[in-house]
């Protein structure tokens, strides 16, 4: 048997061969269901691999899509980011110019957060051994909510909100690699942590997650799964812009399996969810409310469609779109 590029979907096939690398870890690992682990002391910690093809797209280039794909999942774990550590992989060859255009696009969203390099590595790679550049990030930070977001907070009730339109930056990366007209499309590359800080003060929020590889519906199917409860949502209210719908048709793609590299879906109580989409709004004016947490159906995804069926929603089964981050 040998790996596929189905393992990277972030999909059925992900989740399959992380369990066998953690089990390799047994107990030597810290395995909470989240994309960012937090440590002794309120330490929050992730580290993400950015192999992105093209290196740069409309509303962003590698470089900015490392420092946010990796500040992004400490972010909605209600952890503020503060150092980062990046390894950069080039390949001989590769013009000076890009290399330092991207690194001073990473070092814009670096800035913007207030956020310190601290390490770093940089390996050279003899010519045809890499693709032009890979960038890995660890983002570090501190917990600055009262109680850590995550999936074991999960309760019959919560409502889902999601910060803004699904898909824009995987049906981008798919449009490039298929040729297609994207001029009035651009990604959604954007740092979470100015939408998510004002959350960490409502005692009301349970759990959020940047919805990247495998979309808005790993996402929710990862929650329904790892809480053992069900989930509901409603197709016509998802947020979805005309061009993302236009290529995911053209390429027979599901929307709700294309990534985002700057929108999030959080759950939140109830009594809270208004007050959590006034502050959104603020900077985030197209979050909306999209559905709910249940009792019922424990395990399952539902989508209740716009002509009033409803559709199971599970996670891919393979790859749509190779290095899409």
């Amino acid at each position: 048997m040998f790996v596929e590029l189905k393992h990277g979907s972030g999909g059925r096939p992900t989740q399959q061969l992380i369990g066998e690398i953690l089990s390799i870890y047994g107990d030597n690992s810290i395995k909470d269901l989240e994309d960012c682990a937090l440590i002794e002391g309120g330490l929050g910690v992730t580290i993400d691999g950015f192999t992105v093809s093209p290196r740069f797209f409309p509303g962003g280039d590698i470089g900015k899509l490392a420092v946010c794909g990796s500040t992004n999942d400490l972010a909605v774990r209600g952890v503020k980011p503060m150092y980062l550590a990046m390894s950069i992989l080039i390949e001989e060859g590769l013009p000076k110019e890009e290399l330092i255009k991207v690194v001073k696009s990473a070092y814009g969203v670096s800035k913007e957060l207030d956020v310190k390099l601290v390490a770093g590595d940089t390996k050279v790679l003899p010519r045809g051994q890499a693709d032009g550049m890979y960038i890995t990030c660890c983002a570090l930070g501190k917990a600055v909510t009262g109680r850590p977001w995550g999936i074991n907070n999960l309760s019959s009730g919560d409502i889902l909100v999601i910060t803004g339109p699904i898909g824009k930056h995987g049906a981008l990366i798919s449009a490039l690699h298929y040729g297609l007209d994207v001029d009035q499309l651009a990604s959604d590359c954007a740092p979470l942590w100015p939408l998510m800080q004002p959350l960490t003060e409502v005692a009301g929020v349970k759990c959020a997650r940047d919805c990247t590889r495998g979309g808005l519906g790993t996402v929710l199917c990862e929650w329904a799964e790892g809480a053992g409860i069900g989930i509901e949502i409603e197709e016509d209210l998802i947020p979805l812009d005309p061009e993302v719908a236009s290529v995911a048709d053209v390429l027979g793609f599901d929307v709700l399996h294309l990534a985002c590299e700057g929108t999030a879906v959080i759950a939140v109580a109830p009594d809270c969810a208004e007050y959590v989409l006034s502050s959104l709004r603020v900077l985030a004016p197209n979050c909306t409310a999209i559905g709910k947490v249940t009792e019922d159906h424990p395990g399952i995804v539902g989508l209740k469609t716009e002509i009033g069926g409803i559709r199971v929603v599970d996670m891919l089964a393979g790859e749509m779109v190779p290095r899409i981050c």
